[in-house]
């Protein structure tokens, strides 16, 4: 494995336990706070905080654990809030004004080099038209919403990037 990959893999796991750990030591001060008021724990001696430490922390993962998988009780809220986003389909006003010509003008450089190797530049053609048809859709036509769907996967079906663009099972 490459060595920055590795750095940014190690990060990584640094920056998901630091919340665990952030809640594993909330759970401890609190535990050695209140030990002295459940007898129970109080009784035994020095490992009293950190066993009720850890009967909170249990507690408090196995209600997390019902929330996020047993009640789902956030799925369904995303999920229409993703289907009433009409800039998912179409392009926003930001990709109007920013990434559109940031992609113009890569599509320019692109054309400009392989034409100065030799390449053939019939990839950048059709993904300029592509862009050229996506710039031209606006979220206040419901059929462009449908417009946008068959534009984009007619695209990744035509340039498959890698298996996670291939979407032809929404089709």
């Amino acid at each position: 494995m490459r060595i920055r990959k590795w750095i940014m893999k190690q990060q990584w796991r640094i920056l998901q336990i630091r919340g665990i750990w952030g809640v594993f030591y909330g759970v401890l001060i609190l535990a050695g706070l209140y030990v002295e008021y459940v007898p129970f724990f109080n009784d035994m001696g020095p490992i009293g905080p950190f066993v009720f430490a850890s009967v909170i922390l249990i507690v408090f993962l196995v209600i997390g654990y019902i929330y996020d998988r047993v009640l789902v009780m956030w799925a369904p809220s995303q999920e229409v809030t993703q289907e009433r986003n009409p800039y998912m389909y179409v392009p926003s006003p930001k990709d109007h004004i920013f990434w559109f010509p940031l992609y113009s003008t890569l599509l320019d450089v692109t054309e400009e080099l392989a034409q100065k190797v030799g390449a053939d530049t019939q990839a950048i053609e059709r993904t300029r038209s592509y862009y050229a048809k996506l710039q031209a859709l606006r979220p206040e036509r419901n059929e462009d919403i449908d417009e946008g769907i068959r534009l984009r996967q007619e695209f990744i079906r035509n340039h498959p990037f890698s298996e996670v663009f291939d979407d032809s099972s929404e089709a």
